[in-house]
């Protein structure tokens, strides 16, 4: 490789396409992390030059290119193996810089400027060699949109024409706008510093355009690296990038299967349009909650379809890793998994199609219940299970799928109302899959036999006892987040109306309601039996205080009642209660069973609501053989 420092007008002066492998990621950078910095750096060379009439060169990174072969005749062209970013960002600058220069009538800059971002058309055989910078396949559209429209007032027409220019690049249009802003406010004197102000002020727009042109001219300067064909691009690449934050796992994986693809003699365009194209948007690249931690979903996806093909646990640190790893062992393999880097890319789009039913569920009535009780488990360890599954048995077998989200659903809420710990969940459900493939089918009673057969505390599936146990001696409201809690009462509320395993989901809003209230002293008096001694009334209070966060005190109310109203006695409290609650879950305090609220009514209650949930939330009945999977 030979590496050299280069001016920006000399880098884009001369007929010359830089191409932007479609492998490599969309344009992600953002005015307060890149944009604003980047002027910053311009506005104050522009400054410098202004008042003293010079000013010092400005570094503004480095990129990598790699040439490419061309037939006699074409215009050179170069790939960028790293510096994307960096290049569409300076071409959104000096396409505001000409813009302005066509607005002012300033003839000269204008032929400057373009010849910056457009190649002549003398020059060129092809429409897409006349772009300096050719982006990659998800920016193109709206880079040809901004090159092309020449204000944001008439980029901003186009959108209104064609609404799919946002379409995962919104930053490439962001970005131009932003550029053409400050050169405005700065052609203006609209700055921050009020002796900038004057200073520019005292300045003719001929020398402002003047101060553009030399800073783009003998300022900026790049070290371009240039790579002969006995460098490894690939690796370069990924030893650039290792350090890049905003590079995703995923970005990593689609330069190293694309370039594999394209080496094979796949036609890597049609493969993008085809399979990859789908990840191109804002949704896969936003970053969800997982445990502690917030990653890229496309990253989370990635992660579980590892674990699921590679039948192992994936730390999310060695996505990329593991999954070079995983590409090379497979194209060994005799297993029916894809080989070649085509077929791979085949199979992260197919079950991405799948990763993305699980956030848009709403014509699947089981799945999105399931999905939506599974956010109170707080667990996602499940999800290389479900795309197992789903991709197996649908279209055909919605009712085998559904029975085994039912059995999965009871196994994890069972465990989570029972206290007992998630940590090993990532291991257990690769050891299901595991243990579906020896049996080469999937179906509910295999799930429900391998569930059931589980002994080990930490993979257990709590028996009736075990639950009742839990439900009967633990306060459910301490012990619980909330939102835990109000999963059951809601689960408890969808099944008193319907006896159904899926439910529609309740209004949001809905907060929990101790029956007796927690503040109960004023009130809610003791019996005067226990009363009669100090003993026998410390007793009594303790079991009130310990009575007063179990289920059968627990209920939903579709507004908050006012403290006063819900510390009242329950003569005062109970019609207010089921005014305020028209759920049915409330109903229950109607009738001459609830006429007095007690000690042994919440006992009584707690004990219905327990039969409740045996039944939404059913133990398997399979029988099972004597070995256990234990863990």
């Amino acid at each position: 490789m030979e590496a050299n420092t280069r001016k920006l007008e000399r880098i884009f002066d001369q007929t010359i396409t830089y191409q932007v492998p479609l492998f490599q990621r969309p344009y992600v950078w953002t005015r307060e992390k890149n944009w604003e910095p980047l002027w910053e750096d311009i506005l104050a060379l522009l400054d410098k030059h202004l008042n003293r009439g010079k000013a010092h060169p400005h570094f503004l990174g480095a990129v990598v290119l790699e040439q490419v072969a061309n037939p006699t005749g074409s215009i050179e062209s170069r790939q960028v193996i790293d510096g994307q970013q960096r290049f569409t960002t300076l071409q959104l600058f000096l396409m505001a810089a000409r813009d302005h220069a066509v607005a002012h009538k300033q003839t000269k800059y204008v032929e400057r400027f373009s010849d910056l971002v457009t190649n002549r058309r003398s020059k060129i055989d092809h429409d897409d060699e006349m772009f300096k910078v050719w982006p990659t396949n998800s920016n193109r559209e709206s880079f040809k949109a901004v090159h092309e429209a020449g204000s944001p007032a008439a980029i901003d027409k186009q959108i209104t024409l064609r609404p799919e220019l946002c379409d995962g690049s919104n930053n490439i249009i962001e970005g131009y706008k932003y550029f053409y802003k400050q050169i405005e406010q700065w052609f203006n004197g609209l700055l921050d510093d009020k002796e900038d102000t004057q200073a520019l002020s005292e300045k003719s727009l001929d020398d402002r355009f003047d101060s553009l042109w030399q800073v783009v001219k003998d300022c900026l300067q790049i070290v371009v690296i240039d790579l002969d064909q006995n460098d490894e691009t690939q690796v370069i690449f990924e030893t650039l990038n290792a350090r890049g934050e905003d590079l995703l796992p995923a970005d990593l994986i689609k330069n190293f299967l694309f370039r594999r693809a394209k080496a094979n003699g796949d036609n890597v365009e049609r493969l993008y349009a085809d399979n990859w194209k789908l990840f191109e948007t804002d949704w896969w690249r936003d970053e969800i909650r997982q445990g502690r931690i917030t990653r890229p979903r496309v990253d989370v996806f990635i992660n579980h379809y590892l674990t699921m093909m590679t039948r192992d646990e994936v730390k999310s640190s060695h996505i990329f890793n593991a999954f070079k790893a995983f590409a090379r062992q497979s194209e060994s393999s005799t297993d029916q998994v894809p080989k070649t880097a085509a077929e791979h890319i085949a199979y992260l789009s197919r079950y991405a199609e799948v990763f993305k039913k699980f956030y848009w569920s709403d014509n699947h009535p089981r799945l999105a219940t399931f999905l939506r009780r599974l956010d109170a488990v707080d667990t996602t360890t499940v999800f290389p299970f479900l795309l197992y599954s789903y991709a197996e048995l649908l279209p055909d077998n919605v009712a085998e799928f559904d029975a085994i989200l039912e059995l999965l659903e009871a196994y994890l809420v069972r465990r989570m109302i029972c206290g007992m710990t998630s940590k090993n969940y990532n291991r257990y459900f690769v050891e299901l899959i595991k243990a579906l493939d020896k049996k080469g089918v999937i179906t509910a009673a295999g799930v429900a036999e391998q569930l059931k057969r589980s002994s080990g505390d930490s993979t257990r599936f709590p028996d009736d006892i075990v639950l009742a146990a839990a439900i009967t001696d633990l306060p459910l409201y301490d012990r619980l987040a909330q939102y835990k809690v109000r999963t059951i009462l809601e689960a408890l509320d969808a099944y008193a109306f319907n006896k159904k395993s899926e439910a529609e989901p309740l209004p949001n809003g809905l907060t929990i309601e101790h029956v007796m209230p927690q503040k109960w002293a004023d009130n809610w008096p003791l019996c005067p039996s226990d009363k009669a001694d100090p003993m026998i009334e410390q007793e009594a209070i303790q079991r009130r205080d310990k009575l007063l966060n179990t289920l059968g005190n627990l209920t939903l109310v579709t507004c908050s009642l006012n403290p006063a109203l819900s510390n009242s006695a329950w003569v005062l409290k109970r019609p207010e209660l089921l005014k305020f609650s028209k759920l049915n879950l409330t109903q229950y305090f109607h009738g001459e069973h609830a006429a007095q609220w007690g000690e042994n009514e919440i006992e009584t209650r707690t004990q219905y609501l327990i039969e409740q949930l045996k039944k939404i939330w059913p133990m398997p009945t399979v029988p099972v053989d004597e070995q256990a999977m234990t863990g």
